[in-house]
C-alpha cells in the first residue's frame, strides 16, 4: 500500500472512504455542506493479520466544521473547522498526531446555489514519536538469526514537531435536484518541514491530491442514485488511484442504503501500476446521519502475509441543518 497508512516511510495517511473525511481530503471542503455544522469521525484498522506484535496500522480522526455568513442577502459563505488525527504505525512503534485548523471561502458564481468555486487553506502542527526501544534493526541479528546484538543506532530525539500548510480548490455544481458533481485538487505539506530522528536532513515530501465525484438520481424524487467517484494522489515517487462506484437506494422516507466498491491501484514514477486492494463499501444515510463501513481485501504481493485480508474502516458523519434559521450554502440534497 504505497500511499497507505505508511508514515514509517514519511507518506501520508489515506482512507478508503475518503469522501467521508472532507477536511482531510481537501481544505476547500471545509464548511462545504447543506447545513450549518458538521461532525465526522474515522477509524481504520489495517493489516492486523501481519505478525508484527499487534495491529500494524491503526488510525483515529475526528473533525468539526461550520458553514458561516450565508444569509438570504449573502450568497457566499465562510467555512471554519478543526480536526485531530492520531495514527499508530508498526504496532505503535511510530505514533503520528496532527492538529489542523481549516478555513475555506465558497463563492456562489451565479447567486442561485447551483455553481460554486471554493478555496481553502489549512495550518497545523504535526508530532511524530518513535518508540526506539521496541524497534528491531537488522544489525541486531546474530549468526544464529537471534536478536542478541546491540543496534548501535543513535537518535538525536524520538519526538519531533513540524508545522504544516495546505491549500485546496474545488468546483461544485448542482444543475438539478437529481444531479450534482464536484472536482477538486489539494496541495499538502507546502512548507516541506524537516522530518528526521537521526539528524540526517530529510524533508517531508509535498503531496498532491485530486478527487472527483457525482450523483445521478433517478425516479420522481431521485430516490435511487448512482455515485461514481475517484481519488488520486502522489507523494515523493509514489502514486495512488482509487476509482469507485456506489449505489444509493431509498428504503423509507429520508433514509437510504448505499453499497458498492472501489479498486486501489498503486504505483511509482519509476515503475508500473499494480492493483493493491479491492474495497467493499456499505452504509446507511438516515435523516442527517451517514454511517459507513468498508473493508479492504488485499490482492497485492502482501497477501502472502495477510491471507488476502486488509483493513476495516468505519466512518460517521452528522450534519446539523436546523441549528439556526439561516439558508445553507448548498441545496438541500444529499451532498457529503
Amino acid at each position: 500500500c504505497s500511499l497507505g497508512v505508511s508514515t514509517m516511510n514519511a507518506q501520508d495517511i489515506h482512507y478508503s472512504q475518503f469522501y467521508q473525511s472532507p477536511m482531510s481530503l481537501n481544505p476547500s471542503l471545509t464548511g462545504h455542506m447543506p447545513a450549518k455544522f458538521r461532525v465526522n469521525g474515522m477509524y481504520r484498522d489495517q493489516w492486523p493479520q501481519v505478525p508484527v506484535g499487534g495491529t500494524t496500522y491503526r488510525t483515529y480522526m475526528v473533525g468539526f466544521d461550520a458553514n458561516l455568513l450565508r444569509t438570504k442577502d449573502q450568497y457566499n459563505s465562510l467555512g471554519l473547522g478543526v480536526y485531530l488525527m492520531n495514527d499508530e504505525s508498526g504496532a505503535g512503534k511510530l505514533n503520528t498526531t496532527e492538529v489542523v485548523l481549516s478555513a475555506a471561502y465558497h463563492l456562489d458564481l451565479q447567486r442561485n446555489m447551483k455553481y460554486y468555486i471554493s478555496v481553502g487553506v489549512q495550518g497545523g502542527l504535526m508530532n511524530k514519536r518513535l518508540d526506539a526501544e521496541e524497534i528491531l534493526f537488522g544489525s541486531q541479528i546474530d549468526g544464529n538469526g537471534e536478536p542478541t546484538l546491540p543496534s548501535n543506532e543513535i537518535f538525536d530525539n524520538t519526538s519531533i514537531f513540524m508545522p504544516d500548510l495546505r491549500f485546496g480548490l474545488t468546483f461544485a455544481a448542482f444543475p438539478s435536484h437529481k444531479t450534482r458533481y464536484k472536482i477538486g485538487v489539494g496541495l499538502f505539506h507546502l512548507l516541506q518541514p524537516s522530518e528526521t530522528f537521526v539528524g540526517i536532513p530529510n524533508k517531508l515530501p509535498l503531496r498532491i491530491a485530486a478527487h472527483a465525484d457525482a450523483r445521478f438520481g433517478f425516479g420522481s424524487n431521485a430516490r435511487f442514485g448512482i455515485e461514481p467517484r475517484a481519488f488520486f494522489q502522489t507523494q515523493a515517487k509514489a502514486m495512488e488511484l482509487v476509482p469507485g462506484l456506489l449505489f444509493d437506494i431509498g428504503i423509507v422516507d429520508k433514509a437510504s442504503l448505499y453499497l458498492g466498491g472501489e479498486i486501489r491501484l498503486d504505483g511509482s514514477v519509476d515503475g508500473g501500476i499494480a492493483t493493491d486492494a479491492g474495497i467493499a463499501v456499505i452504509g446507511l444515510r438516515i435523516l442527517d446521519w451517514d454511517v459507513g463501513v468498508s473493508y479492504d481485501f488485499n490482492i497485492s504481493s502482501l497477501d502472502n502475509a495477510t491471507n488476502g485480508q486488509g483493513g476495516l474502516e468505519l466512518s460517521l458523519l452528522k450534519i446539523f441543518r436546523r441549528a439556526y434559521k439561516v439558508e445553507p450554502i448548498l441545496p438541500a440534497i444529499r451532498y457529503n
